[in-house]
């Protein structure tokens, strides 16, 4: 595709909301009016443009696609939906570390779809933020990776295990030595639960997210700044497609661990 054809339809939300309505399938102007909510005057001369390249075909009064339409259509799709993820926080994902999201995910980060981004909470300086927690309460199967520690987190995790969450951690081995070092009684608890296993990251040398988690209706992710840093700064998404993306990052590491067990 030559780059007067990129400008074409990527630089005008008329002619871009314009194919996409007619991916539905053919349709007359008023209908194209009424659904797209435009001028007659200011759309007609995009669609003229869209007609030049042989992208619109207009014939017995209907607007379709043609062939080169629906292929360029069909693959212009997945590149909007992936700008749509960057362009909604785009200072956010600027400065993160993506490396720790494995190539066949990044590929597929359009599937976060319409996200939220939590920010961190003032007013709970000290403490895991209410929301990050109200979501892993209200689960009955979660499966998490962090490599950052809170000091609440032990506490947390059993006690989602003691009300009969499914709950399957790996932590980084920095993370599972602060637990044995300064929390071994809780730790030892968890393992004893039949519904709670916890690994711990083996490979070295890779790239690691600060925390994901996969739990039945959410999708929650944290990634390091580039400096390093993790500024409590929460990706969370309710939708399906990005619960399943989720679940796969936590099995990409959950791979390279070994599972910890009870002596």
């Amino acid at each position: 595709m030559n780059p007067g054809l990129l400008d074409l339809i990527l630089f005008s939300e008329k002619r871009k909301d314009f194919l996409l309505l007619l991916k539905e399938g053919p349709k007359d102007i008023e209908e194209i009016l009424e659904k797209l909510q435009v001028p007659r005057t200011s759309l007609l001369p995009q669609i003229k443009k869209l007609k030049e390249e042989d992208l619109v075909i207009h014939e017995e009064g209907m607007y379709r696609l043609s062939t080169i339409g629906e292929i360029v259509v069909e693959k212009m799709q997945p590149l909007l939906d992936t700008l749509s993820v960057f362009e909604k926080n785009e200072e956010f994902w600027a400065d993160r570390r993506l490396a720790a999201i494995p190539p066949h995910l990044i590929k597929r980060i359009s599937e976060l779809g319409d996200y939220r981004l939590i920010e961190p909470d003032l007013s709970h300086t000290f403490d895991l933020n209410p929301e990050f927690e109200k979501y892993l309460l209200n689960s009955s199967c979660i499966h998490m990776f962090f490599s950052y520690f809170h000091p609440q987190f032990p506490a947390l995790f059993l006690s989602l295990a003691k009300k009969g969450i499914e709950i399957s951690l790996v932590l980084s081995e920095s993370v599972y030595l602060r637990l044995v070092e300064d929390f071994k009684e809780e730790g030892k608890e968890f393992l004893k639960m039949e519904n709670a296993s916890l690994c711990i990251l083996e490979k070295k040398g890779v790239e690691i997210p600060a925390l994901i988690a996969s739990a039945n209706r959410i999708m929650i992710l944290g990634l390091f700044n580039e400096s390093g840093r993790f500024d409590r700064q929460y990706v969370i998404s309710l939708e399906p497609r990005a619960i399943k993306w989720g679940e796969e990052l936590f099995e990409y590491y959950r791979d390279m661990s070994r599972e910890i067990k009870l002596n």
